[in-house]
């Protein structure tokens, strides 16, 4: 199979570099796309359409190109992928859960191919990546290879958007649906941070809304560790505060696997903090910490152990939380380097807001702060 990735900086360069790619006799049959939310998400349908070109899309907060990172631009992944091997599934939220139509996009993808994998990119700022999980799994009815990302919005907050050749949504997912018989799809999550302090439990919690930690109130524990948020931000209707992305809690899993949870906000009247997933009663979590520059050695270690388990790829996507770009500042572009060098197959990626992957282990889970990678080849 082969692809081509690239990057520009108009939707009139876009159709530039299509013309040129199809003048050397290149037939992309899908194409993903990363851009920010300043450009026309439709004239960029538009052109995919013009191109004959299917299109898979997501609004960012930054994009990935092979190994450099750029804001504000337009990433582009063309793969010249026989359309039998491939589905797009649209959903837009309307007056169904989350749940529901991942549910739909499970049923979907199960009904499209004996074996599917997906990719999934979610428009909205308020969507739980936990419930695209549990529904998509549910509808296909067990442990399939899939990743992805939440979309963003160069971090404006407002609207982040998905999109396909005509259409747009702020409030929904877009399912990349492959058979994994014939394409075959890997990928992993890795966030290199390191965890401090004592084991903590989660006594209260509603959601992505943490309550109490140990019986007291969550943001009490987190002033304990860390002794600070920032309430020069704090909204005085509602009595809300920013708070630093840069102390995840690490929920431990009961196979030995970690993934992590963002605290974002605090509400100063309840003490609660607002976090970037959902949690649940029971779980056990310690506070964590970005290292310095060991958080991307271990990270590109363990991506070089993934390598040995998936040295023929075709295509790259690489879906990476902005928090920690924001956390980790220039050091992100090593990582990126790092990643890409390993196999040197084209690649692109978007800094979300929650990332979507599989462990060492293979278990999907929704993460924060963490990089999820994955990878294609036509067999």
């Amino acid at each position: 199979m082969r692809s081509q990735s690239f990057q520009v900086n108009s939707v009139q360069d876009l159709n530039v570099e299509l013309e040129k790619l199809g003048a050397k006799d290149f037939r992309p049959t899908i194409g993903f796309v990363f851009c920010s939310v300043s450009y026309s998400l439709e004239e960029i349908g538009q052109v995919f359409t013009t191109h004959k070109i299917d299109l898979v899309g997501s609004t960012s907060a930054g994009e990935i190109y092979d190994k450099e990172i750029f804001q504000s631009s337009i990433v582009v992944l063309l793969m010249d992928m026989k359309k039998e091997h491939y589905s797009i599934n649209f959903q837009k939220t309307a007056s169904d859960t989350t749940y529901q139509i991942a549910y739909s996009a499970g049923l979907a993808a199960k009904e499209e191919f004996t074996n599917p994998a997906i990719i999934v990119v979610s428009g909205g700022l308020s969507v739980d990546g936990d419930q695209v999980i549990y529904g998509i799994k549910d509808g296909v009815g067990r442990e399939i290879p899939l990743f992805g990302g939440m979309a963003g919005d160069d971090l404006a907050t407002n609207k982040t958007y998905v999109f396909t050749n005509n259409q747009v949504t702020s409030d929904g997912l877009l399912c990349f649906m492959l058979d994994s018989d014939k394409i075959e799809v890997k990928g992993m999550a890795s966030c290199g941070w390191e965890a401090i302090g004592s084991t903590n439990i989660i006594t209260e919690a509603q959601g992505n809304i943490l309550k109490s930690i140990n019986g007291e109130p969550a943001l009490d524990v987190f002033m304990r560790y860390f002794g600070f948020f920032d309430n020069a931000n704090k909204m005085e209707e509602n009595q809300m505060g920013t708070i630093s992305g840069q102390y995840p809690l690490q929920i431990q899993r009961e196979n030995g696997t970690a993934i992590l949870r963002s605290p974002l906000m605090v509400n100063e009247e309840d003490r609660s903090l607002i976090l970037a997933g959902s949690v649940k009663e029971g779980d056990k979590f310690r506070f964590s910490i970005a290292p310095g520059f060991e958080v991307i050695e271990n990270t590109v270690k363990e991506f070089s152990d993934f390598q040995k388990g998936a040295t023929k790829v075709d295509a790259m996507l690489l879906f990476s939380c902005k928090g920690r770009h924001t956390a980790l500042g220039p050091l992100v572009e090593q990582e990126v380097e790092g990643i890409h060098d390993y196999w040197n197959a084209p690649m692109i990626g978007f800094f979300a807001y929650g990332e979507i992957g599989q462990a060492k282990e293979g278990v999907c889970e929704f993460h924060n702060e963490t990089c999820s990678l994955v990878t294609f080849y036509e067999k």
